[in-house]
């Protein structure tokens, strides 16, 4: 069996959860009472009640209000695609928090923050622009 990465992030309500990833067009893998998963970026997104995911992580969840535990960036396949991304996370709910611009001359890109506060990015990289 092959090795994969899940990744397990904590929500405070897994249906509004639910509905704001699948409003952005992500593959829905798994449904369970107490998490949901979904494909983003060719890696397995596990979405899972913050009681549920204090029991896994054997830990309690971090305040994302007071600080990020990490950003999660997903390529993007087109400068436009950003673009229509950032108007699509805002009417869904998301927080834009870096609206898109180039970045370093070779990227381009946004921010944004999930319901629970997570924090996540777009990128079109154009790696024939990338200095050497």
């Amino acid at each position: 069996m092959p090795q994969e990465l899940w990744l397990n992030l904590p929500v405070k309500d897994l249906y509004k959860t639910k509905v704001f990833f699948s409003e952005l067009g992500f593959e829905k893998l798994r449904d369970a009472p107490e998490m949901i998963g979904f494909k983003i970026g060719g890696v397995s997104v596990m979405m899972v009640t913050e009681t549920q995911f204090e029991k896994f992580a054997q830990n309690k969840v971090n305040d994302t209000s007071k600080g990020s535990e990490l950003l999660l960036s997903i390529g993007a396949p087109s400068k436009e695609y950003v673009d229509a991304m950032a108007t699509k996370v805002e009417a869904v709910g998301g927080t834009v928090f870096s609206s898109p611009a180039a970045i370093q001359g070779w990227m381009y890109g946004f921010a944004f923050s999930d319901l629970d506060g997570h924090r996540w990015n777009y990128l079109y990289m154009d790696l024939d622009q990338m200095s050497q």
